[in-house]
């Protein structure tokens, strides 16, 4: 049952006389399936009494049941504004949000319908590892062989694992304590993860999760290839194990593989795109980067892959329309303002540069973005004539390379 029909009878009780009729012809229209005919009638619904958030909530349903998330949005957003209380309206946002590539934007929905499935994938796309653990791994207890639960629970172990090594490669462990805690017997890793919670930086817990989240990762993704190794999913575990190995070509032709079997699954075109990008086959690459924005449009990481690709090929007024994107999909990112710059100058905007290199170092004066800002924007300076504006800039730059060095 449909949020429309759920919501039917709440729309009929706030409608006037005269646009009832509209309401109840997009209900009939939406339980036939009719979809665009719903559209049409809910539509007209929010016309007359825009303040309705159940005619706004029904036409988002029928905009989403018809496949089309990017027109859902708004309406579902509008129906939450005038009534937050409406938690399939929640879940429905979510979920559109999700599969346009948003997930940072869909957990607030998401987190209030209590979804886990949802929920587990949404946390590994924004990085929280840990909680995306334990909500797969509630979906898996539920569906132990569903592929897609298996792959997301072995992305989401694997990656935890690799921050994890990451963080105990700072606390430099001794070798010999190492040794010692590789002999202790393996625990569970969603036991683990609950106790990293109360104690984040405790050594020896952190060494035993990421031996944990590395072997549960091995075992969900062995298990998807023994189960289903002909899936879509199987193909793109492979395709990920021969890029770890610089197989580049057995990775492609995995992926390719995948999207043959399913050409509508997020990621990977993404994927497939990076590894061609690898492989210097750019133009390649470039078309699985469109391929991706046009499936999620909401994906900074694709949309900021696509604007490098098209910059590197010296396709800078493309370059700068999508870093443009990029920028208005997640504002005050370093990497994509240092782009949106650098396809500026391509442009001979260096007005348009110059905004966004102080832009970014605004927010970021210290990495190897920034130095690399100060480094264009002295080159800016040092054209316009502007010559101890350029040195300040140069020294800056320099500064930031020296420290690198240290």
């Amino acid at each position: 049952m449909t949020l429309a029909f759920l919501t039917f009878c709440l729309l009929l009780q706030s409608l006037t006389p005269e646009v009832i009729e509209h309401a109840q012809a997009g209900a009939a229209a939406q339980k036939q399936g009719q979809f665009e005919v719903a559209i049409r009638e809910f539509k007209k619904v929010t016309e007359l009494q825009p303040a309705s958030a159940s005619g706004h909530a029904n036409l988002g349903d029928a905009y989403f049941q018809n496949g089309n998330y990017s027109a859902a949005i708004p309406e579902l957003e509008e129906a939450l504004k005038l009534n937050p209380k409406l938690l399939g309206t929640h879940q429905m946002l979510g979920v559109a949000r999700l599969v346009q590539g948003d997930a940072a934007g869909a957990l607030p929905h998401l987190e209030q319908t209590h979804t886990p499935e949802l929920l587990g994938l949404a946390y590994l796309e924004t990085g929280s590892y840990g909680t995306a653990i334990m909500a797969l791994k509630a979906s898996l207890e539920r569906k132990p062989d569903d592929a897609d639960l298996l792959y997301y629970y072995g992305q989401a172990t694997a990656q935890a694992a690799k921050r994890t090594r990451e963080q105990l490669a700072r606390l430099s462990l001794d070798l010999k304590h190492q040794k010692q805690l590789e002999q202790r017997p393996p625990r569970d890793v969603e036991e683990l993860e609950k106790a990293l919670a109360k104690q984040p930086n405790d050594p020896d817990l952190l060494f035993d999760f990421q031996r944990a989240a590395s072997a549960a990762s091995k075992d969900a993704l062995d298990k998807l290839r023994e189960r289903d190794g002909n899936s879509a999913r199987a193909h793109q575990v492979n395709a990920e194990a021969y890029v770890e190995l610089n197989r580049l070509r057995e990775a492609e032709a995995e992926y390719a593989q995948a999207l043959r079997l399913q050409p509508y699954m997020p990621g990977l075109h993404l994927a497939l795109g990076n590894v061609l990008e690898l492989d210097r086959k750019e133009a390649g690459a470039i078309i699985q980067f469109q391929a991706e924005t046009e499936l999620r449009p909401l994906d900074v990481k694709a949309s900021y892959r696509l604007a490098a690709a098209l910059l590197n090929q010296g396709n800078a007024k493309d370059a700068l329309t999508e870093f443009a994107r990029a920028d208005q999909l997640r504002p005050g990112t370093p990497q994509i303002l240092l782009g949106l710059g650098e396809a500026a100058v391509a442009l001979k905007d260096t007005g348009r540069a110059e905004q966004s290199w102080k832009s970014l170092l605004a927010i970021d004066s210290q990495s190897a973005v920034a130095a690399r800002a100060h480094f264009g924007l002295a080159a800016i300076y040092r054209e316009a004539g502007k010559t101890s504006q350029a040195d300040s800039e140069m020294a800056a730059y320099q500064k930031l390379i020296n420290e690198g060095k240290n």
